[in-house]
């Protein structure tokens, strides 16, 4: 139980990657806010937690909009009363090379995979200081350090993360946030 007591909001939590992570810090104690725009799966991820004796709650998110992940933490505080960990693992990929994306497709990678992650740290902090501190882990990818065919967008955005994680890390850890 090495999350017992723990609040956790995981971004992506209605398949792949978010939904092991949510099953599995519930079944270390933490009580999950399962987001994702996909409201079947993430409803899913919640019955499965809670089939197994957690607790979760489902919040529906585009990670790009800042006034959905607003109220995706303020469903967390209104829910269990706090925010411990953040975890921004929502991503897309687009391939395209860079002559074949168009603007709508970049911003919208960058968007999702990058300005996602800025707004889940910018909300969920806040959050975190009033109970002097918590986690943040964000997904990046290999992508981030090397290159990929056909891979601009996602990349490019995916380094930004990168970088992202560390200026946070830098900027938090007194504060008692710990960004990786």
């Amino acid at each position: 139980m090495k999350l017992d007591g723990k609040v956790a909001i995981i971004t992506g939590a209605a398949s792949g990657i978010g939904r092991a992570a949510a099953i599995l810090f519930a079944h270390e104690g933490a009580r999950v806010v399962v987001a994702d725009m996909a409201e079947g799966g993430g409803l899913e991820t919640v019955a499965e937690i809670r089939r197994q004796g957690g607790q979760a709650c489902f919040a529906r998110v585009d990670v790009a909009d800042a006034g959905q992940v607003a109220a995706m933490v303020q469903t967390a505080l209104d829910t269990f009363g706090r925010l411990d960990i953040l975890f921004n693992n929502a991503g897309l990929t687009l391939p395209a090379r860079v002559t074949e994306t168009d603007e709508a497709t970049w911003s919208r990678s960058l968007d999702v995979n990058l300005k996602g992650v800025m707004l889940g740290c910018k909300y969920a902090i806040p959050a975190m200081l009033r109970t002097g501190g918590g986690a943040i882990i964000n997904t990046a990818s290999m992508l981030g350090l090397v290159a990929s065919p056909r891979q601009a967008a996602y990349s490019a955005s995916k380094g930004g993360v990168v970088m992202l994680t560390k200026q946070v890390a830098v900027d938090y850890a007194r504060d008692g946030i710990r960004v990786n």
